[in-house]
């Protein structure tokens, strides 16, 4: 297990994609958990520290700031403390860390005493100095105290992972918050974890020959700019959305991790009562029972459609692979095991059905209209005679307006309420010159979007398209 994980984790950095597919089917979360806290120790101590030390915890003299107030000399200063304090020229060469300035006034100290000479001791405190870019904002949003190093899994696990559900249900037809976190927290935990990891492993290791304040945000921000873009890839294969939509929901979740130091600082001395373990595991005993049934269920079938294709004659084995990847958007994978089933079986209707569906996607419209054409001569009424509707859609995007009105009149008798297939109908009408047709069209396609269930929510696109053609219209 732990080599198969580490070159998944490798993987990341040459091949994210297969990679991710391979977390999903084969990582385990014990080993991503147990990375991400070793990697979180090293990335605190070489990169957050420097950043803590010279913006968040900054020593400050009270004495000698008020003494400056008043207009002092430098030598009345030092009299007092006798403590040098660097100001920074710029924003990215800060005062000497808190650490430093507080080890600096306790040997000062202790050498007067030595000296038998009797000062008063400095008065100070520890302020947050504002961040490059972004001034006194951005600890709204981010902190690099020692204890992130922990709070970080806490956070993916409590609050980041929940909260990419939520924003995937609520911005996709992907089922209901219950189901989905049911069937995807799992996965996507794990994705996240060795997401993580990858994102901070070479910053961590950089940050041990790199050093400074100004290096360490650096590295800091870049980290944070890789892990959002794995996210977006591992948001991409789970949910199906498209790889811009992953990106605005790996932003939007990142949003969580500004309250897990806050959260985690709070309520530390009491989230481990035994007591509250205790009733929060009777809690959700039965919800995580479901999580890691899922799990292992989603990672077995995966292993048992791999062990089917050893049979040379297994068709639906390597199409039910071929599912698996088209549904990751891996569609090189996809294509090859969808080709492999109409090897072993010419008649597998499915796979040429699919192999047109991403031969469409892809703009290879003559080998999409070849493959709708045998799915056709096989079986006109395929999959509820959606066949009919990619055939219509092919030749739209090919600009043969002719031969897709009659395509897609012929889906449109057969299922009349089909808000994609009404809107492509329009579309062809539209271009053919059928304006008052074109016009009826939309307007149907916008009544059936109304009377979807709410959970077909991608429908929806379908209705806001024909409104903008009624519109120009």
């Amino acid at each position: 297990m732990v080599w198969e994980n580490t070159k998944l984790l490798l993987r990341l950095f040459y091949r994210p994609v297969a990679a991710m597919s391979g977390i999903i089917d084969q990582g385990h979360w014990l080993y991503a958990a147990i990375l991400v806290a070793v990697l979180g120790m090293i990335f605190q101590a070489t990169v957050s520290t420097h950043i803590y030390d010279s913006y968040e915890f900054v020593y400050r003299n009270i004495d000698q700031a008020e003494a400056q107030k008043k207009d002092e000399s430098p030598a009345e200063v030092e009299s007092v403390a006798e403590v040098e304090v660097t100001r920074p020229t710029s924003p990215f060469q800060p005062e000497a860390s808190a650490s430093q300035q507080a080890l600096r006034v306790r040997q000062q100290m202790q050498q007067a005493q030595e000296l038998g000479v009797n000062i008063p001791p400095p008065r100070f405190n520890f302020e947050r100095h504002p961040l490059p870019l972004v001034g006194k904002y951005g600890w709204w949003f981010v902190s690099f105290e020692p204890t992130n190093f922990f709070s970080s899994l806490i956070g993916m696990a409590v609050l980041y992972i929940p909260c990419l559900i939520l924003l995937a249900v609520m911005t996709g037809s992907v089922g209901s918050f219950s189901v989905v976190i049911r069937r995807d927290y799992g996965p996507l935990l794990t994705c996240a974890l060795m997401a993580w990891a990858a994102a901070h492993l070479p910053f961590a290791l950089a940050g041990l020959a790199f050093h400074g304040a100004r290096t360490a945000l650096i590295f800091w921000m870049l980290s944070a700019i890789y892990f959002g873009l794995l996210m977006a890839l591992a948001l991409r294969m789970l949910f199906a959305i498209d790889l811009k939509k992953g990106l605005l929901l790996a932003g939007l979740g990142a949003l969580s991790f500004s309250v897990q130091a806050r959260l985690f600082g709070v309520v530390s001395p009491y989230m481990f009562s035994p007591f509250l373990l205790y009733y929060a595991f009777n809690m959700f005993r039965g919800d995580l029972g479901d999580i890691g049934f899922s799990w292992r269920q989603r990672q077995g079938f995966r292993r048992s459609m791999e062990a089917a294709t050893i049979n040379p004659r297994d068709a639906s084995a390597h199409y039910q692979l071929g599912l698996v990847f088209q549904y990751r958007r891996q569609y090189a994978e996809a294509i090859a095991r969808f080709e492999q089933a109409v090897k072993v079986d010419h008649e597998e209707t499915d796979a040429h059905f699919q192999l047109g569906k991403i031969a469409l996607e892809q703009g290879r419209l003559q080998d999409a209209i070849n493959h709708f054409g045998v799915v056709l001569s096989q079986d006109d009424k395929h999959a509820r005679s959606e066949v009919w509707r990619e055939v219509g859609a092919t030749y739209l995007a090919a600009s043969m307006f002719a031969e897709a009105k009659d395509a897609l009149a012929t889906f449109i008798e057969r299922r009349c309420y089909d808000p994609e297939g009404l809107f492509y109908y329009g579309k062809a009408l539209e271009r053919l010159g059928d304006r008052e047709g074109a016009r009826e069209a939309f307007l149907r396609c916008v009544e059936a979007v109304k009377t979807m269930p709410h959970y077909r929510h991608g429908d929806r696109k379908w209705q806001k398209l024909a409104r903008e053609r009624l519109a120009a219209a």
